[in-house]
């Protein structure tokens, strides 16, 4: 099987969102939540985030449940999806990275989502848990072909840092930017975004 498309469940949907809230009140001091963007109900939203921890997976559900209520969706390595089966029944989808033809697929299936009224797409365009203080940002071009060919998307970066430094249990910051223009560079904001969240955490 070379695509693995979501079909969300009610109850899946549900449970995984608390069980999500269970463990970040177990793991964490405290979850904060930076930022005021207001999804457009007629139109869809391109999230991209950093991916540097283990939990970056589960904030996405989070966040939609939580504050945005949208349609929405996620996409993840073919492989990680035949691991781990139930991922298609919170609305992710699979990409195979290793093949070009396949991975196209899963980006057009994208597209296709994004075309439904309030709908959302969390992407990680780095593909790889990558080290928290890694520079450049190296984005794998999905993203940049899903933009292209969803101009009336909006596209809002989120910038994601766990603090570790105010005690015992560290602090999980979601920084959430603002609506990106047609011109702005998603590699540069998203630099931005982290690097800001990290000087207001530490100030």
């Amino acid at each position: 099987m070379h695509f693995i498309p979501a079909k969300e469940h009610p109850l899946y949907l549900w449970f995984f969102y608390q069980v999500t809230r269970i463990l970040f009140v177990l793991r964490f001091n405290k979850v904060v939540i930076h930022g005021d963007y207001l999804p457009n109900r007629r139109s869809s939203t391109i999230f991209y985030c950093n991916h540097n921890y283990w939990w970056d997976p589960l904030i996405p559900h989070y966040l939609n449940t939580r504050l945005f209520k949208q349609k929405a969706r996620g996409m993840m390595d073919l492989r990680q999806i035949q691991k781990y089966s139930f991922f298609p029944k919170i609305g992710v989808f699979s990409v195979d990275l290793e093949h070009h033809r396949n991975t196209i697929t899963s980006l057009r299936y994208a597209v296709e989502h994004l075309k439904t009224p309030n709908a959302a797409l969390y992407l990680f365009p780095e593909g790889t848990i990558v080290p928290v203080d890694s520079k450049p940002l190296n984005f794998k071009p999905g993203l940049a072909w899903i933009q292209k060919h969803s101009i009336h998307s909006e596209i809002i970066p989120i910038a994601i840092y766990i603090d570790y430094s105010k005690g015992s249990k560290p602090n999980l910051h979601i920084q959430i930017g603002s609506r990106l223009t047609e011109k702005q560079d998603m590699e540069q904001k998203l630099r931005e975004l982290i690097e800001h969240l990290k000087r207001k955490v530490h100030t």
